[in-house]
């Protein structure tokens, strides 16, 4: 262990370059054997920093007594124990958002950042990275472990630190570097200024578009109301006031307090922050049929559950009686329309095409004189480069696209997508299919979108260390080096 107190550390020459100094990099996790839009679904959305972290005190930590293996790279444990790398990783974390994330993804984000911490160390000692006495000092400067309130380094705070301080902070930083510096090598990425150019014309390029959707939206009141009239179980309301508990044994003391007195279900519901409202029969039918039919045979005034609902315990106060909707609103016909799209979709698709092909008639020749007759909205996608949306920096129909159904049938038809560029500006396409939508879209003028241009000069290097810093930690976790066992441990613990 060094002694940073004998080492006549020469900070004043190693802050000269201190400033230049990179920081470690952020840490975006996915993983190994499924699919990257599941662990996007799974991991939380804050990018966790693999700073230098000191060994932690003072702080709630968990699993203290034990160590607990919950994976292993190239055959090195990842384990929590006191004292290990994923402990100091929690500790910090803690420290930093401990009010804000629930302990298990705290612990979930400590252990994929020491994935990628064991990952790079173990490329560092096989390439045989040196650390000098210099690298060191200029890092304890340039991370501001001695800094005053004005981000300088001051003297004065480094010599009152202790000497068990300054040697786990020398210490520590000696250590990681190797890790750093491999990080760094990998993800830095600087790009010419001609690829930057020709980057920035394919983004600053690109042509507008309109187009009109035929889609549940606008499938006919008449046709809702008469699906309603002939199915009408799934629109039948009623009015509920819910309580829900996270245990059944908590439910139903709420329960018996309302039935000793019918005043405290009231209060409990407000103290739930919870109001009485209509539901229709389709919304309760998670919690099976059996509980639903229960709940709407229950006496107006009375009480139906508890019943599990995902992860809540729910009890069901009927409000007023069974009913059916008014189908003259517009709120009650869009919620038909919306029901018929998720479980007719057939339907819609027929509807949409056949009207989306009498629109094209007319739109054909006169597109904004077909939309002001039948009364349809036009709706507008901004300036677009030719883009199949795979790119992390040139925007796509994706983001150009706020209603949804032309990136929909852009991205599921490569040859309708080269259709939209290469048809003349203001010719009006045939209908295509969008889902179970239609849309009839007009082409309009190529433009140059200076905006997108200038972004790309701005961050392009930016967005390009970004993509390889995604793709090394996507390379980690995919890696056979890599043994993963975080939840099934996770859960064994959990029930122990």
């Amino acid at each position: 262990m060094a002694d940073t107190e004998n080492k006549n550390i020469d900070f004043k020459d190693a802050s000269k370059e201190a400033a230049k100094a990179d920081k470690p990099r952020n840490e975006k996790k996915t993983h190994k054997k499924k699919s990257f839009a599941w662990w996007a679904g799974v991991i939380v959305l804050i990018l966790i920093s693999i700073t230098f972290i000191l060994p932690a005190t003072g702080i709630s930590s968990l699993f203290v007594d034990s160590s607990i293996e919950f994976g292993n790279y190239g055959g090195k444990p990842i384990e929590y124990a006191n004292g290990s790398d994923m402990y100091n990783q929690y500790a910090s974390l803690y420290m930093q958002y401990g009010g804000l994330m629930d302990s298990a993804s705290l612990l979930q984000q400590a252990y994929y950042s020491t994935v990628v911490y064991e990952a790079l160390s173990q490329k560092a000692d096989e390439a045989g990275i040196y650390v000098s006495e210099d690298m060191i000092n200029k890092r304890i400067l340039s991370d501001g472990y001695y800094n005053n309130e004005d981000g300088v380094f001051d003297e004065a705070i480094y010599n009152a630190s202790g000497v068990a301080e300054k040697t786990g902070i020398y210490n520590t930083v000696r250590d990681q570097l190797p890790y750093v510096t491999v990080a760094n090598d990998i993800t830095t990425v600087v790009s010419s200024d001609a690829e930057k150019e020709f980057v920035a014309s394919m983004a600053g390029n690109g042509r507008s578009f309109e187009y009109t959707a035929f889609d549940h939206t606008v499938y006919p009141a008449d046709k809702a109301v008469s699906y309603a009239n002939s199915n009408p179980q799934p629109f039948t309301q009623i009015t509920l006031s819910v309580i829900s508990s996270a245990t059944q044994a908590d439910a139903e003391a709420v329960l018996a307090d309302a039935q000793a007195d019918p005043s405290s279900y009231d209060n409990a519901l407000a103290d739930a922050g919870g109001e009485s409202l209509a539901y229709y029969f389709y919304e309760l039918e998670e919690l099976g049929e059996e509980n639903v039919n229960a709940v709407f045979s229950t006496a107006q005034g009375s009480i139906a559950g508890p019943f599990l609902n995902g992860s809540s315990y729910d009890l069901y106060r009927v409000d007023s009686a069974p009913r059916m909707p008014d189908f003259t609103q517009d709120e009650t016909l869009d919620a038909v329309r919306e029901y018929i799209n998720s479980n007719d979709p057939d339907m819609i698709s027929e509807y949409a095409s056949e009207a989306a092909d009498v629109f094209y008639a007319a739109a054909a020749d006169d597109y904004d004189g077909a939309i002001g007759q039948a009364g349809f909205i036009s709706h507008a996608v901004g300036i677009t480069a030719p883009s199949n949306g795979n790119s992390s920096i040139i925007s796509s129909f994706s983001s150009t696209d706020s209603y949804g159904l032309l990136n929909s049938a852009a991205s599921a038809d490569s040859a309708y997508l080269e259709e939209l560029f290469k048809s003349e500006p203001g010719s009006v396409l045939a209908p295509h299919e969008a889902g179970n939508a239609y849309i009839v879209t007009r082409v309009g003028a190529d433009e140059n979108n200076s905006s997108q241009a200038d972004f790309i000069n701005t961050f392009y290097d930016y967005v390009t260390s970004s993509t390889a810093q995604s793709d090394l930690q996507n390379a980690i976790f995919m890696s056979d080096e890599f043994e993963d066992h975080f939840f099934e441990t996770y859960l064994e613990m959990m029930l122990q």
